[in-house]
């Protein structure tokens, strides 16, 4: 069920998790799987075991064994798929996020689409995968979301901005000028170590102002804060690169 090419579609926005120390266990990332079809989640379940890095905690049928899956096995990212029996896998991963915010989440769809897109990025996702790609795909892309990279380009916000919801009490006035730097650079699909040294700053200093930024814009990850800061015209997408 899993083929099909990359196409691009993962981006390199390496933000560090926040509240994780990468550095601890880093042969084994723990994923969980919630899908109500038992084929395709013993499938994805299947395929991801095969590597070495990568172990799999569980799976769940529903959003609410969802929730106690998370709850007792702590996962480092989670796969939902979009339709469940008892609701939908964007609304969940906004509750999932809310209660562990250091959990990535990777939204599956048999098809894809703005509304899908535009409900992952609103939700917090890492990003969104559709169901056609192969183990190895899906194997790199648990790998880019736990290192906190963006599994949706950045090109891909432009068409998106309209449809998601404008929050409030995220003046971008709150932002220092370094943050604003940093976030511009981030607009532009800048990696950590690619801002580290176009600003003179450590890696680490880098990652502390992507914490302030991502904690003043009220954003789980940095394709979200891009895409608030876009929206609310602190920064814009059609910089060069």
């Amino acid at each position: 069920m899993f083929v099909g090419s990359c196409r691009g579609i993962i981006e390199a926005m390496d933000e560090e998790r926040p509240g994780t120390s990468q550095g601890e266990d880093e042969g084994s990332i723990r994923v969980a799987v919630v899908d109500d079809h038992a084929m395709v989640a013993e499938g994805l379940s299947s395929l991801l075991a095969e590597e070495p890095d990568l172990e799999v905690v569980g799976t769940a049928p529903s959003v609410a064994e969802a929730m106690d899956l998370i709850e007792q096995s702590r996962p480092d990212v989670v796969l939902i798929d979009y339709r469940l029996p008892d609701g939908d896998g964007a609304s969940a991963a906004a509750e999932i996020l809310r209660r562990w915010p250091a959990t990535r989440v990777i939204l599956l769809s048999a098809s894809g689409g703005e509304e899908l897109l535009a409900r992952a990025l609103e939700a917090g996702c890492s990003g969104f995968l559709a169901k056609d790609r192969s183990g190895e795909e899906v194997a790199a892309a648990v790998r880019a979301a736990y290192r906190g990279e963006s599994l949706i380009p950045t090109e891909a916000l432009t068409g998106l901005l309209d449809r998601l919801r404008r929050p409030s009490g995220r003046p971008g006035g709150e932002l220092s000028a370094r943050e604003l730097e940093v976030l511009r650079l981030l607009a532009r699909g800048t990696s950590t170590e690619a801002i580290s040294e176009q600003l003179f700053l450590s890696e680490h200093t880098v990652r502390n102002h992507v914490r302030n930024i991502l904690s003043k814009l009220g954003a789980h990850s940095k394709l979200e804060a891009v895409s608030i800061a876009a929206r609310d015209g602190i920064v814009s997408l059609d910089e060069p690169r």
